[in-house]
């Protein structure tokens, strides 16, 4: 694969998507992006309207649009190769978002811990679910947790800790009692 030039003129990016005449931001058109097809995404209002911090709901967006970079998409994105597109804490191939978070013996462990029957659970699902539950609390626990796992596998690719369980279930404590 041959590599891309870089560009060392100006920069002619532009926010198409969100942009008012002459290209400035417009709050309305970034605010009709949390609607598919002109009808509101059912999961933008559980999300963006969580109590959760800033960065934790911009996780959760791109986690139930598939846009996080686990190592399917970085391999789709031809960025890693299939050779290295396993989940790094189990080295089954390919790490997907549904893998990381519910399916990984790490993440299995970890929800049998914090007492949730994550089998067979996607991230479709919990955006179900989570549309579906009255106690608010409850979906922001769960996307608390999904956040703490990819923060951790995070922390194991890129800072080469070891797995710990007891260190996510300890940031998930300490993020609760912060964020309650």
């Amino acid at each position: 694969m041959a590599a891309s030039p870089i560009n060392t003129g100006a920069d002619v990016r532009r926010l198409h998507h969100a942009a008012a005449p002459r290209g400035a931001l417009s709050s309305s058109a970034a605010y009709s992006l949390t609607r598919v097809g002109g009808v509101r995404a059912g999961y933008a209002t559980m999300i963006w309207g969580s109590r959760d911090p800033s960065c934790m709901k911009f996780f959760c967006w791109l986690l139930v649009q598939r846009r996080i970079h686990t190592r399917d998409v970085l391999l789709r994105k031809c960025i890693v190769s299939a050779e290295v597109a396993g989940c790094p804490l189990c080295s089954t191939t390919p790490e997907t978002a549904d893998h990381m978070l519910f399916s990984c013996p790490f993440a299995v462990e970890f929800w049998r811990r914090v007492d949730v029957a994550a089998s067979g659970i996607t991230v479709c699902k919990l955006v179900a679910l989570a549309t579906a539950v009255v106690v608010e609390s409850e979906v922001e626990f769960a996307l608390l947790c999904c956040w703490q796992l990819w923060k951790h596998r995070n922390a194991v690719v890129f800072q080469q800790q070891q797995p710990s369980i007891a260190r996510v279930l300890g940031c998930c404590r300490e993020d609760a009692v912060l964020w309650r």
